[in-house]
C-alpha cells in the first residue's frame, strides 16, 4: 500500500510542476504593396509548411524548463495571405484555373530563446523557398533572414512575435524587389 501512495504522490507532484501550454502566437505580416500593376498574370498559388514542428518559438530557461509556442494560424497559410495581397498590388492574380503554380514551402522558421536570470538572448531564423512552375518549366528561390540580439530582463510574447514577423516581413520586401522571380514571371507565365 506504501508503494501505491508513493507512486500516487510522485504522479500528483509531477503533474504540478508541469507548465500549462502557451497561448498561440498571433502574427501579423506587412506586405510590399506596389503603387500600381505591373503585370497582368494570373497563377495558383499554394503552401507547405515543411518543418517537423509545430512550433514557431521555444524559451528554454535552463535545466529541463523548456516552453514550446505555437501559431496562432498555419504559418505557410499565413504567409500566403500575405503574399497573395503582395502579388495582386503587382497585377498578378491567384486563379485556381492558371497552368502556372508557385509553391511557398516554409522550411525554417523559429524563434530561440534563452532566458537567462537578468537578461535574453534571441537566435532567429526563417527560411521559405518558391517553387514557380509553368508550362515552360521550373524556377526555385531560397529566402532567408536571420537575426540574434540580447536584451535585458524577461523575454515577452510580443518580442517573441515580432523577431518572427520582421523575418516574414524582410522576405516579402525581398521577393519584392527580385528582378530574376519577376522576369521568369512575365516571360514564363
Amino acid at each position: 500500500m506504501k508503494k501505491y501512495i508513493v507512486i500516487a504522490a510522485a504522479l500528483l507532484l509531477s503533474a504540478c510542476a508541469s507548465r500549462p501550454a502557451q497561448p498561440p502566437l498571433a502574427l501579423t505580416l506587412t506586405p510590399v504593396l506596389a503603387q500600381q500593376a505591373t503585370s497582368q498574370l494570373a497563377v495558383q498559388l499554394s503552401s507547405k509548411d515543411e518543418r517537423n514542428h509545430n512550433y514557431i518559438a521555444i524559451i528554454d530557461s535552463g535545466a529541463t524548463n523548456v516552453e514550446e509556442f505555437q501559431p496562432e494560424g498555419n504559418i505557410a497559410s499565413t504567409f500566403q495571405a500575405a503574399l497573395t495581397k503582395q502579388f495582386a498590388s503587382e497585377g498578378i492574380t491567384v486563379n485556381t484555373a492558371s497552368t502556372s503554380n508557385i509553391a511557398i514551402n516554409i522550411q525554417q522558421a523559429l524563434v530561440k530563446v534563452t532566458q537567462g536570470l537578468v537578461k535574453h538572448d534571441i537566435d532567429s531564423q526563417l527560411q521559405i523557398e518558391l517553387v514557380v512552375t509553368t508550362p515552360k518549366g521550373t524556377f526555385s528561390k531560397k529566402y532567408s533572414a536571420r537575426s540574434t540580439k540580447q536584451e535585458p530582463f524577461k523575454v515577452t510574447r510580443e518580442e517573441i512575435a515580432q523577431s518572427l514577423e520582421k523575418m516574414m516581413n524582410s522576405v516579402l520586401k525581398e521577393i519584392a524587389k527580385d528582378g530574376e522571380l519577376h522576369q521568369y514571371l512575365t516571360e514564363n507565365v
